[in-house]
């Protein structure tokens, strides 16, 4: 795909919830990166999901003095891979930059990547954190470990430290429209996707002000079952099947264990209480990993099956069909 330098678009997506403290320092430094790189229209697109602090008062006064700042406000808090969705969507550029609020991703690498994409045709320019500033060492081997069980059972090239800060070009903002389930994972989609990928480093600073809305706890467990791991592959299926199998085979030797004792004279209350007491608690604790992995697959069915939106718009700005209140 060739394209040429002058006539093309970037839309930058940035989805967000209570950020008021960032807004204006963040719009000061993407606005001074976008503006050096020549023959490069673009739009900067914020998404609101729905703050409940002066995030939307300060980016309506931001509009007044730069058009090219368009907000999409929903109509509840939907998360943050819904807000990237309804930003994609409604973006208008030939190749678009996801980008976080908090400049722990600098804005200055977007240069970088319009070149890749511009100048190599490379229809992904994605970041990998070589040092990621402000984490905890438990999160950072968390991370870790959870990068490699998903290149190892998804099948996708999924890089470790990479995030969603990164390029796609207009034929995988297209593709990436297609995708209608309950979690388009951005990163993880894009990567599924494929196309002719380009990888650049960075050190990933902290948060500038204000604290995360993310934070570090044990929903992040459930998070990369639910989201990351389970619509990508049926992995944890077929450990649920081994498990059974062990179980299964478990059993199996206690019951002939117990026999063996039985007729080898031992009286048979020596022999059970002890047997029956493990074998309780080893199946029920198989059972429940089983019917955990499985009502994850039946709750994501439910919830696909429901055909429901995966966002509500309430107000847009700066959009042609904008329900902007002048």
């Amino acid at each position: 795909m060739n394209y040429c330098l002058a006539n093309k678009k970037l839309s930058v997506i940035v989805s967000f919830y209570n950020e008021d403290e960032s807004i204006d320092a963040f719009v000061e430094e993407t606005v001074g990166e976008l503006e050096k790189i020549k023959e490069l229209d673009y739009e900067i697109i914020f998404v609101n999901d729905n703050s409940k602090d002066g995030s939307l008062n300060k980016l309506l006064k931001q509009r007044e003095s730069n058009s090219k700042i368009k907000i999409i406000n929903l109509s509840r808090r939907f998360g943050p891979m819904e807000s990237i969705m309804a930003g994609i969507k409604m973006s208008s550029g030939d190749a678009l930059v996801n980008l976080d609020i908090d400049l722990q991703d600098p804005p200055s690498l977007i240069n970088k990547m319009v070149k890749f994409w511009r100048e190599e045709n490379y229809d992904v320019v994605f970041t990998t954190r070589t040092g990621r500033e402000g984490e905890s060492l438990i999160k950072k081997i968390i991370s870790s470990i959870g990068y490699k069980i998903l290149k190892r059972f998804t099948n996708i090239p999924i890089e470790k430290d990479s995030g969603d800060f990164r390029l796609i070009s207009k034929r995988v903002i297209e593709e990436y429209k297609k995708f209608s389930e309950v979690y388009p994972f951005f990163r993880f989609v894009v990567d599924w996707i494929g196309f002719k990928r380009k990888q650049i480093f960075y050190e990933r600073k902290s948060r500038r002000k204000g604290k995360t809305k993310h934070p570090f706890g044990l929903g992040i467990f459930f998070n990369f079952f639910e989201v990351s791991l389970t619509p990508f592959t049926d992995a944890p299926i077929r450990f649920a099947l081994i498990f059974g199998i062990i179980s299964f085979i478990t059993c199996l030797i206690i019951m002939l264990r117990t026999l063996y004792l039985f007729f080898l004279g031992v009286p048979f209350q020596e022999i059970s209480s002890t047997s029956i007491f493990v074998a309780i608690l080893f199946f029920g604790s198989i059972q429940s990993l089983i019917l955990g992995v499985l009502s994850i697959y039946v709750g994501s069915i439910f919830k696909e099956s429901k055909k429901r939106p995966l966002y509500i718009i309430d107000k847009t700005y700066g959009f042609e069909d904008s329900s902007e209140i002048q």
